[in-house]
């Protein structure tokens, strides 16, 4: 209604409930996420069922690290790509998002604290100190610059336009399998923005939708044919 709306979060002090996900995705899906969440150095809780076995209820991870292997040998900046894309589609959706400290600032798994606590939990709660975070932040080859920076771009582009107003309307596209498309519009129908988020790791185009000019809100340039994105790339466009 126009009283209510969402509140729309992808990380937060607990972990990753899975117990939602029941009848929604498969249990081979709810493995395969088990499985990255532990190759990825995170914990699994488990809660005791009435016959005696466990099943997993929360994924103990800190957000980065779960889309991203931290051992693996990926490019810096294609990881920051891949944790700004997901944070795109949570910025896009109606509603009000909600972002977690640790995912504004690009922090990784903190498994000394997990260890020095024993509570699974506290791999996604790190105690930062002020000063060595703000020496990080003026590094710009640094992982907490480079996610900060993105997700300073992204919310000035998102205040820039009444498209995504919390009561604003919401319409999911179908741009092909690699790409999250969302039409938004404002209570008053007079802005309308399109979000076109690349979830792979490659390059695609998709068809542009309408002849009317579309200003690309985070490169501040006008998109004139079909639209290309790379890898994980965000693309805001406002149709005059």
């Amino acid at each position: 209604s126009d009283r209510t709306t969402f509140f729309n979060f992808l990380a937060s002090h607990d972990g990753v409930g899975l117990n939602p996900a029941r009848g929604i995705l498969s249990s081979a899906d709810i493995d395969s996420l088990v499985g990255q969440t532990l190759a990825h150095g995170g914990l699994i809780s488990y809660k005791q069922n009435s016959d005696g076995t466990t099943s997993p209820y929360e994924m103990n991870i800190n957000y980065f690290d779960a889309l991203s292997d931290p051992s693996s040998e990926e490019p810096l900046d294609l990881q920051v790509d891949r944790f700004m894309a997901a944070q795109a589609i949570m910025l896009s959706l109606v509603g009000v998002p909600g972002i977690y400290f640790h995912s504004l600032f690009g922090s990784r798994n903190w498994r000394e604290g997990m260890e020095l606590t024993k509570h699974n939990r506290t791999i996604n709660r790190q105690k930062l100190n002020r000063e060595e975070l703000e020496k990080q932040l003026a590094n710009l080859d640094s992982l907490r610059s480079k996610v900060f920076t993105r997700y300073r771009e992204l919310l000035k582009a998102r205040s820039s336009t009444s498209a995504f107003e919390p009561h604003g309307g919401q319409k999911v596209l179908d741009a092909g399998s690699g790409v999250f498309a969302l039409l938004r519009t404002s209570t008053d129908q007079t802005k309308q923005v399109l979000c076109l988020q690349n979830v792979t790791a490659k390059e695609t185009t998709v068809k542009k939708p309408v002849i009317q000019p579309m200003r690309d809100l985070l490169a501040n340039r006008t998109e004139e044919a079909d639209i290309r994105l790379s890898p994980y790339q965000t693309k805001w466009l406002e149709i005059a």
